[in-house]
């Protein structure tokens, strides 16, 4: 069993080998960011049942990115003491992962061995660009194209094998019969919902959940955040004096209409830096709301908050 100051530290030591494989799959620093805290939530809720190793943790990043990547929820691969795969999903969505496994592998093997080699090194090894540009012999920039055509070509495989002409003509048929009437009922303000709800006696969802469709953000991009931070952080004094740095793991509640609530320092090297940490977050402006089933929903979100000494 992992102790939590051990998953820290490994969360800690990992986190940019985390951040480079979310860049290289999405190429954008928001969605990296995303992969990173959905890897960290799923293995915290995993450590007491599999043994988290390196590799393990890189592993469910992957799972995480290609989850992302495909518009699914990310399932979790949990590892017994044989290392067999365990898959908490039902049998309809094994059947389902299952054939999408094999359809995967039967594209990896249409590619040339050179590619698909890089690319099993990279996702399924959990390698770093620079290692495998060492371990093959190629420059850095050759791997990242490889990557990179790779992801493409699955890409365009993936659009082409769920999204067909006959998908396209079902899905307008639909919309064109029932369209109106579905948004009527199903907006998250809608006055029919609402009705309906209050006929029915369904209560207000308070749930604080970790995991939702669309996950809430700053309202701007991860540009603007960090100019945010730089404009309001003040290094606290005695840290300064005392040589006192690093990284606070600040964990919040994005509330319905995107207000903060619920600060807490989840993880930092000193309650100095912690406190300064609240401050700033306090201070953001209103998020843009999580979204569960087309509704907006509470939604936890950890911020990490770096402090250096120049």
């Amino acid at each position: 069993m992992m102790t939590e100051q051990a998953y820290k530290e490994m969360v800690e030591r990992m986190r940019p080998r985390l951040m480079q494989m979310g860049r290289e799959f999405f190429g954008s620093d928001t969605e990296a960011e995303e992969v990173v805290q959905e890897t960290c939530i799923r293995a915290w809720n995993v450590r007491n049942k599999a043994t988290l190793t390196d590799a393990y943790l890189m592993r469910i990043a992957r799972n995480c990115c290609v989850s992302m990547w495909r518009g699914q929820r990310v399932e979790v691969e949990l590892a017994d003491d044989s290392h067999a795969a365990i898959t908490e999903v039902t049998p309809q969505e094994e059947v389902e992962e299952r054939e999408n496994s094999e359809w995967l592998r039967g594209r990896l093997r249409r590619l040339p061995k050179a590619e698909r080699e890089v690319w099993q090194l990279f996702y399924d090894e959990g390698l770093t660009v620079e290692e495998i540009a060492e371990a093959r012999g190629i420059s850095v920039a050759s791997v990242r194209n490889t990557i990179s055509s790779v992801r493409n070509t699955l890409r365009t495989a993936l659009r082409r094998r769920f999204f067909d002409m006959r998908h396209l003509i079902v899905f307008a048929l639909l919309a064109l019969v029932s369209g109106i009437a579905v948004a009527a009922i199903i907006h998250p303000n809608g006055m029919v919902r609402g009705a309906i709800e209050h006929v029915l006696g369904i209560p207000k969802d308070t749930t604080v959940y970790r995991v939702v469709e669309v996950m809430p953000s700053y309202p701007g991009d991860m540009e603007a955040f960090y100019k945010f931070l730089a404009q309001q952080m003040h290094y606290p004094k005695e840290a300064l004096e005392n040589g006192i740095e690093g990284r606070v793991v600040v964990s919040f509640v994005v509330e319905e209409d995107g207000r903060l609530t619920h600060f807490e320092a989840v993880s930092s090297p000193s309650p100095l830096l912690s406190n300064e940490a609240i401050r700033v977050l306090r201070q953001m402006p209103r998020w843009n709301p999580a979204k569960r089933m087309g509704r907006n929903v509470r939604c936890q979100y950890n911020i990490p908050v770096m402090f250096r000494l120049k």
